[in-house]
């Protein structure tokens, strides 16, 4: 068992480092051909387009996943897999009209509406490649899934690279929802026979939602307070331009945090099993944070020339954000371990909880910091936010280990 987690989380790190390679490539380009302000737009868009893609997943994969895990014949997977399926297209289809009634409600959003609709009617697909994930991931063959993640923002990287006139925000966002169908239609290929519309089922989709709906709606909070509170009290005090540096710096750090999520939706099938799973635990907890470590001191160091190199001397302001979030990433790193421990004991009740005293520490802390400090206050507020969770779900988790 251990060797074939070993396989797959190297798998995952191959293809998450060339996945990391290419977004640092297409910041690069973004940042250039966009100039500050368009892409001050551009992170506006993406950030809140989190907050509605987290409720169209509302926690089913990973209870999809968690559910699978628990079935021994393929028969009544596929049974899990499909109504799962279903369930999060319905999310998807309602998360779609509630960003529909924002984007024609929000004064903020008035200049971009076209853009922003384009970019938001990419979550009804990226809804059903989430939901072949889950198929991925309940049978541990995660190379399949690494290729679809990897080929989804390579098509884009490449079309970007190869389109050689000016690029407006409706380009970019109709290439993405492009790029999105062709991988999606490969995917769906590859995972021929796993789903079937068919076996529909009421009463389980009615069951997974409401085991999921504490996941889904921590997920919303956490999105939140990830990245949707601080971008737009960033661009209610000080403008576009300021979103720009901050939403680069976070790019990287979420870019950079990927590799833990990698790893541990890799074990979590094994940590959802009955088996009392501490060592594989502890194992992963200390390759995550000497990873952190690592990672946080490598950033740290070399900011000033990833910054220059990607984006140009127009976001030096980046810098000093970028080095902030790195301590944020240690405590990231944990967490995600942490927290997906958590769910696979049955407590993503208890998560609602934490994460919604995180939420209103999040916000309370950037009302507070950003107007004083500007985006080094909400730099600063995501890493005590991290902490904070991390020291929540860490007691929860050891009651439940008792």
């Amino acid at each position: 068992m251990f060797k074939k987690i070993a396989w797959n989380t190297v798998v995952q790190l191959i293809g998450k480092a060339f996945s990391v390679l290419v977004s640092l490539i297409t910041t690069g380009i973004l940042t250039r051909k966009l100039g500050v302000a368009v892409y001050g737009q551009y992170i506006l868009i993406t950030s809140i387009s989190i907050f509605f893609d987290s409720l169209a997943d509302f926690g089913t994969s990973i209870i999809g996943v968690r559910e699978a895990a628990k079935e021994e014949s393929e028969e009544a997977r596929i049974k899990v897999w499909s109504n799962v399926a279903i369930l999060r297209l319905l999310m998807a289809f309602l998360s779609l009209g509630l960003g529909i009634i924002l984007i024609y409600s929000w004064p903020d959003l008035k200049a971009i509406r076209t853009e922003t609709l384009l970019a938001w009617s990419m979550m009804v697909f990226t809804s059903l490649a989430g939901s072949l994930a889950v198929v991925w991931q309940t049978k541990i063959k995660m190379g399949i899934k690494v290729i679809v993640e990897v080929l989804f923002p390579t098509v884009f990287l490449l079309c970007l690279w190869r389109y050689k006139g000016e690029i407006s925000l409706i380009w970019v966002f109709g290439t993405y929802l492009i790029a999105r169908i062709i991988t999606l239609v490969g995917g769906w290929w590859m995972a021929r026979g796993t789903i079937d519309f068919k076996k529909f089922n009421w009463k389980l989709i009615k069951k997974y939602l409401i085991l999921s709906w504490p996941m889904g709606v921590y997920l919303l909070i956490f999105s939140a307070y990830d990245r949707a509170v601080d971008s737009t009290m960033i661009r209610h005090f000080f403008g576009p331009d300021e979103v720009a540096w901050y939403g680069l710096a976070y790019k990287i750090y979420g870019t950079l945090i990927q590799p833990a999520y990698f790893l541990v939706i890799g074990i979590f099938p094994i940590l959802s099993s009955k088996e009392d799973n501490r060592k594989l635990f502890n194992i992963s907890a200390l390759v995550l944070f000497l990873s952190g470590i690592a990672m946080m001191l490598g950033v740290w160091i070399f900011a000033p020339l990833m910054i220059h190199i990607l984006a140009g001397s127009q976001f030096e302001a980046s810098i000093p954000v970028l080095r902030v979030l790195m301590v944020a990433l240690v405590f990231a790193y944990i967490g995600h371990l942490v927290g997906f421990t958590l769910i696979s004991r049955e407590g993503q009740r208890a998560m609602l909880g934490m994460g919604a005293l995180a939420l209103v520490f999040n916000f309370v802390g950037n009302w507070v910091l950003i107007p004083r400090l500007g985006i080094m206050g909400g730099a600063i507020i995501t890493v005590l936010t991290e902490a904070l969770s991390l020291i929540l779900m860490s007691w929860k988790l050891k009651q439940i280990w008792k």
